[in-house]
């Protein structure tokens, strides 16, 4: 991949490299946080009806209007992420720690679980990974794809985040250990929300 030439055929305005740190840590950090680049896509927010919790999955006021007026219209930005970046590769979902029937039905289509679904290179460099840092779930970016040949290598990893949302100290350490067993700078980023 080499360069991250891939932001400008997803439509996202480069906002320049930042560290991807977190603001409070319990641990000795491993080293220093690697600086990724922050892109912003014309994210509007959603004017209808927020809901329950169980229509937005937290995500209440951050909730966005779809980008390309495609379903789901009322969106968010690990699910606009992933429909992107499923333009450029064979697979690309939003991987939560949680029961992937926690998600709102209009937001599943995109939607896998870490626990039951990764695939097997993913599961792969994610126990890699956990053998270099503390924390035993959570941190890996939210939305990740890939193609089938060359899985890893193809790999874009993208965090998601509203405009005030810190990183966590498991986020910080996964991505400094990522890059410590050959995930490339160029295959990270982080989908900044305007609001």
């Amino acid at each position: 991949m080499g360069d991250l030439s891939w932001t400008e055929l997803i439509g996202a305005r480069l906002l320049g490299d930042r560290p991807l740190s977190a603001k409070r840590r319990s641990t000795q950090q491993l080293g220093p946080p690697a600086s990724v680049q922050h892109l912003q896509f014309a994210f509007r927010r959603w004017e209808g009806p927020i809901g329950d919790w169980k229509d937005h999955f937290g995500k209440g006021k951050g909730q966005v209007h779809s980008l390309d007026g495609t379903e789901p219209l009322r969106s968010c930005n690990e699910v606009e992420v992933a429909k992107r970046l499923g333009t450029l590769r064979n697979h690309a979902f939003w991987f939560s720690e949680y029961n992937p029937t926690s998600i709102p039905p209009i937001w599943r289509p995109w939607a896998r679980s870490l626990r039951a679904e990764p695939p097997s290179w993913l599961a792969s460099l994610d126990r890699t990974i956990r053998q270099h840092v503390s924390s035993k779930k959570g941190g890996m970016p939210d939305v990740v794809a890939w193609n089938d040949d060359e899985s890893l290598h193809s790999a874009i990893f993208i965090e998601c985040k509203g405009h005030r949302e810190a990183f966590s100290e498991a986020q910080e350490d996964w991505v400094w250990a990522a890059r410590n067993v050959g995930v490339e700078l160029s295959q990270l980023a982080v989908s900044l929300r305007p609001f």
